[in-house]
């Protein structure tokens, strides 16, 4: 077991060098990329799209480590006017 010690660790530390000089390597050619300008949303415009309400009440009971209350493994749901 011993003499595989040098060998499996010799080649750990090339492929992390070797990943490592490829990641520098990306990352200088992908400084000249032109990536497209996300607009963003302020308060003033207005909102054209539905509205995006997630709920966690379908999710399945789950055993926690601690002890809980019926309301924290149960999701709940949003509603108001949109």
């Amino acid at each position: 077991m011993d003499q595989l010690l040098v060998p499996v660790g010799m080649t750990v530390v090339v492929l992390c060098v070797i990943a490592v000089a490829l990641c520098v390597v990306s990352m200088v050619f992908s400084f000249g990329m032109k990536r497209p300008k996300v607009t963003e949303y302020t308060l003033d415009q207005p909102w054209e799209n539905g509205p995006t309400l997630f709920s966690a009440t379908d999710i399945e009971p789950m055993a926690l480590s601690r002890h809980f209350e019926p309301g924290d493994v149960e999701g709940g749901s949003a509603s108001g006017k949109w």
